[in-house]
């Protein structure tokens, strides 16, 4: 089968399934799934599809963002792992920012353990779980209030942060991507984001084992921006891939 061949046959399927895998296409067209990347590739180059995890998407479907609440709920187990193990990072007396985020919202509910903590964050749900354990001194920065993910976001919240400087910076990312680094659906969280990270001295990202392989709509640091990334569990494929690029990847203990 001729490539242009093949071109049309992927986004035949790509524009009917919505999305589509690199395994199955490689069945369909009866090549090799290193063929079928490099199609993929092509593809997305040319702005006809985008590639995902595992496969490619058309490029008008974007995910839609979801509330905390609904985060909240998906893959509590991993969290909660995740959060335990980033609190082997913290020490009695550090400063810290946390960004908005379900993950870093459960690593929130762990820092009354800790004494002595000024921890600065955008997300109002998050000032008021820290504040409700009365051991920390909490900042919370201001700025506009974004109704799904509670994150103080906009030139308020991003002029208050220059002004301050920590010690360790905790952040979440809709998608972590080899080429395209860290991302997120909102934009305005992303400015934010890019901020908060570089008033850090030290910068974790922390991530379920999903957000590895996706891009989202903006992108707000490349992986040599992040100190650690700390997650539940990776396939050894991908976790060799990133150590391969100098990033430093700790899985949570179970």
């Amino acid at each position: 089968m001729l490539a242009t061949e093949r071109h049309s046959k992927i986004l035949e399927n790509v524009n009917k399934e919505k999305t589509v895998t690199v395994a199955k296409l490689s069945k369909l067209l009866d090549v090799s799934e290193v063929t079928i990347r490099k199609d993929l590739i092509k593809l997305e180059q040319e702005g006809l599809l985008s590639r995902v995890h595992g496969g490619a998407s058309i490029t008008s479907f974007l995910p839609l963002e979801r509330s905390f609440t609904e985060k909240q709920a998906e893959r509590t187990k991993e969290k909660a792992q995740i959060a335990r193990q980033t609190l082997s990072h913290v020490q009695p007396g550090d400063t810290l920012i946390l960004g908005a985020g379900s993950t870093t919202m459960e690593f929130a509910k762990l820092l009354g353990q800790i004494a002595e903590l000024t921890i600065v964050t955008n997300a109002v749900n998050i000032a008021m779980e820290l504040n409700s354990q009365g051991v920390h001194q909490v900042i919370l920065i201001g700025g506009e209030m974004r109704a799904k993910s509670f994150a103080l976001v906009g030139a308020v919240a991003e002029d208050n942060l220059k002004k301050l400087s920590v010690y360790k910076c905790f952040i979440g990312a809709d998608g972590i991507h080899e080429r395209d680094g860290f991302s997120t659906l909102s934009l305005a969280e992303s400015n934010v984001n890019r901020v908060m990270m570089s008033r850090a001295r030290k910068v974790y990202v922390l991530a379920d084992h999903t957000k590895f392989g996706e891009t989202h709509f903006s992108s707000f640091a490349d992986l040599s921006d992040v100190d650690r990334i700390i997650t539940d569990r990776l396939d050894p494929q991908t976790h060799a891939s990133f150590q391969e690029l100098g990033v430093k990847i700790e899985v949570a203990q179970a």
